[in-house]
């Protein structure tokens, strides 16, 4: 179901409306005669007197358009009563709100619209006074006006109708309840003769009317009370009080009864209205009178208003109940309550406060003011009063009326609101600092580009507005371009990244957020684009890619040098090797002295050979893309130890080994180094090697324990650079640089290497590997 706009006082708008009893009656001239007069100010062939109900709007009088109702959520006249101005629509094809509407479309073929609101008095907009044409128009200042003004003519006619049925309805009721009433009523002019009298007052005097309309009152009054009756008659006199006294009255037998009088004078005719009762029900009376000030409290509770008045004669200070909850303090004397209240509100308001009364009380006109009241414990209340002078016959002020209502919650609610709505404004203004802001109609035209637009586009504000983005019509036609359409015309958001060109030719990137907005049927009627400016993040990454194209090309020529290079070195490194053991085994009988000078020489040769091994397997590390697959540590392990370490040695394997993903090569390398170095550098009878695991947070630590000569601390850091070795290689044959190895394979994959060891008690390796590499 369409959702449509409805104002935030809805339901006791309904309310009012219904109260004014205008729906679904009869044409009246009076409201035919507005349309028509509004229809010939305007200039436009159709005028309506508008009422919108809960769902339709209902035409009290019309000129040009037979229909008597319309759905509301095809009305014009709704969005009218949001406002308290003229609501003027000058082209509804075009209008964002309208231009899908089924008047607009079809029968009347709405073009041109305008409503006044009929606001009454209370602030409740019944409806509007509106003219429509079917060509586009615009009304000037002074139709305007003249549209408002029959508008206000119109909320007269519907207060003054309300007041006329009011007034019969109040008229009816009071005949019917001075008829039905069990007390004595009846109205007398100041000559002192009954003018009416009810059949209540007939049955306990037991006088027919006749009897009594017409004749002078006082001669039903007791010879005793007549002088007293006289003189509380004589109080009436000036019109302005009301009178309460007792006498015997005398009945058709003859016989007297005690009656009670209330008696009032009317200012405009002179009547005095008098009810009398028995003494007896005086009682239940004032039961009753207690029980309706009761539920007048409880509705001023319940609203949170209190009621006041101001006596400019007495100078008395009435609050009710409720007034006096609503300021948190007891009932007191007038003298007090005037000093306590004016404690109570804020310095700034009450001077502004003093002000309003005093300009009420000289000029009569009705007040509607707001003022805060602040509290010794420092809590702050909104309090809004209205009141209005109380006038005598000689149109003399006598005293002030009013009401007070706790508007707090409403009042916060407001300054919540607009701080939301400053914070709003401010995320907008911070928006147009860092962003690049466009918006687009339905149709792809510019409505909106910020400054950050313009300067990251190079065309200036009046180039695009009107126009559609420059250089993006192309674009779209492309297949990335109608994904982009096909989301945000279904009304789904697009984000991505989009090239652009500048006005100067030049190419600028935007990281861009393309949003659609909807109407009330779903589809898109505008289109918002926020960016961030990502042309140096994409020639970054340009000339990353270009960098990294240009490292694999020197990486592959490295290889193929580092190939060409160990081919020509090992080859005569193997013809040398090779012609020392031809000379020794065709000298059989060579000294042994030249003999061990050819062994040492061969041994000399596979050093060289072993560290050209060493320095491209050190190079290829890091460089080169191994696969990865499941390893099985201890499975591992058992295999280098089996195939490396001589049967003198004691090994012991841990059990807790995990199953890594790794490149099974690089791990063999790593335990191959450690292991083989704890069996080459030994220098115990019975060598002992133990390899042990242990889980860390989020690494692998693994451990291979020797219980060799152990490692001095200045060469534990040592021992880890290319070609650095303890012992000399005469010594003990190495190249240096497989611990360089290790380290190095262990750094690549983001772990580390460390040495625990003391000199002459053996050396621990100690390494971890992150657990991402961790299978199970």
């Amino acid at each position: 179901m369409k959702v449509y706009p409805t104002p935030e006082n809805e339901i006791e708008r309904l309310k009012v409306l219904q109260e004014y009893a205008i729906l679904d009656t009869i044409s009246e001239k009076e409201y035919e005669a507005i349309t028509q007069l509004a229809s010939y100010i305007c200039g436009v062939p159709i005028a309506l007197v508008s009422l919108i109900d809960k769902d339709r709007q209902w035409f009290k009088a019309s000129v040009g358009l037979d229909a008597s109702e319309t759905s509301r959520e095809d009305s014009f006249c709704q969005y009218t009563i949001m406002n308290n101005h003229v609501f003027e629509v000058e082209n509804a094809t075009e209008h964002e709100l309208f231009f899908d509407n089924p008047l607009v479309l079809g029968d009347p073929n709405i073009r041109f619209y305008a409503g006044a609101p009929l606001l009454n008095k209370n602030g409740f907009v019944m409806g509007s006074l509106c003219v429509i044409d079917t060509e586009p128009k615009k009304l000037n200042k002074e139709q305007k006006n003249a549209l408002q003004l029959l508008a206000n003519q119109v909320v007269a006619l519907l207060d003054s109708r309300k007041t006329n049925l009011e007034y019969l309805d109040s008229q009816k009721e009071l005949q019917n309840f001075i008829d039905l009433s069990k007390d004595l009523v009846c109205i007398a002019n100041l000559n002192g003769l009954f003018y009416k009298v009810n059949p209540a007052f007939t049955k306990v005097l037991g006088f027919e009317k006749k009897e009594l309309e017409g004749k002078p009152f006082i001669d039903f009054v007791h010879p005793e009370d007549v002088q007293s009756t006289l003189d509380e008659v004589e109080k009436l006199a000036d019109l302005k009080q009301t009178v309460s006294f007792e006498n015997r009255f005398r009945t058709k037998d003859g016989s007297y009864i005690n009656l009670s009088w209330n008696t009032s004078p009317d200012p405009e005719t002179g009547n005095l209205y008098a009810i009398a009762r028995n003494v007896q029900k005086e009682k239940l009376a004032e039961q009753h009178l207690k029980e309706v000030n009761y539920l007048l409290e409880e509705s001023q509770q319940i609203a949170k208003i209190g009621s006041w008045n101001y006596s400019l004669v007495s100078k008395n200070l009435i609050w009710s109940d409720e007034h006096y909850r609503i300021f948190e303090m007891d009932a007191m004397p007038t003298d007090a309550l005037v000093a306590k209240f004016r404690t109570l509100v804020h310095q700034d308001d009450l001077i502004m406060l003093d002000s309003v009364i005093e300009e009420v009380s000289r000029t009569g006109k009705k007040f509607k003011i707001n003022y805060r009241l602040v509290f010794p414990d420092e809590r702050v209340k909104y309090i809004l009063a209205m009141g209005e002078p109380v006038m005598d016959a000689n149109e003399t002020i006598i005293a002030l009326n009013g009401v007070v209502q706790d508007v707090t919650e409403i009042t916060v609610a407001e300054q919540n609101l607009n701080e939301k709505a400053k914070e709003i404004k401010d995320i907008r203004a911070a928006l147009d600092e860092a962003a690049i802001v466009s918006i687009s109609d339905r149709k792809g035209k510019l409505t909106f580009v910020n400054d950050n637009f313009c300067a990251v586009s190079k065309f200036d504000r009046p180039e695009l507005l009107g126009f559609e983005q420059p250089n993006m019509a192309t674009f779209f036609e492309t297949e990335m371009g109608m994904q982009i359409l096909e989301n945000i015309y279904s009304g789904t958001t697009w984000k991505g990244e989009l090239k652009h060109k500048a006005k100067d030719g030049s190419y600028y990137w935007e990281n861009k957020t393309i949003v659609p907005f909807l109407n009330n049927k779903g589809i898109p009627y505008q289109y918002i684009s926020i960016g961030t400016d990502i042309t140096d993040r994409k020639n970054a990454e340009e000339n990353l890619i270009a960098a990294l194209d240009s490292l694999e090309k020197k990486n592959r020529e490295l290889d193929e040098y580092a190939h060409v290079v160990s081919h020509d070195l090992k080859s005569p490194l193997r013809a040398i090797y090779n012609l020392s053991e031809w000379i020794v085994e065709d000298m059989p009988d060579m000294p042994q002295k030249v003999k061990g000078n050819f062994d040492l020489l061969r041994r000399r040769v596979s050093r060289m050979e072993n560290l050209i091994n060493g320095v491209l397997e050190y190079s290829k590390i890091g460089r080169l893309e191994i696969e990865k697959e499941s390893i099985d540590i201890n499975e591992l392990l058992e295999q280098l130890i089996d195939s490396i370490v001589p049967d003198n040695f004691e090994v012991t394997i841990g059990t807790n080994f995990p199953i890594v993903l790794a490149e099974r090569i690089l791990l063999q390398q790593v335990f191959t180094n450690l292991i083989s170095n704890a069996v080459k550098y030994n220098d115990k009878p019975k060598g002992k090697i133990h390899c042990s695991y242990k889980s860390l947070k989020d690494y692998h630590q693994f451990t291979v324990k020797d219980n060799g000569p152990g490692i001095a601390e200045a060469y534990q850091q040592k021992v880890f650079k290319v070609f650095q070795t303890i012992e000399a290689r005469d010594v003990k044959e190495s190249t240096g640089i497989g611990l360089a190895i290790v380290k190095k394979i262990v750094e690549e994959k983001g772990g580390v290497i460390y040495i625990d060891s003391k000199e002459g008690e053996g050396c621990s390796f100690i390494l971890t590997i992150p657990k991402c590499q961790h299978v199970s």
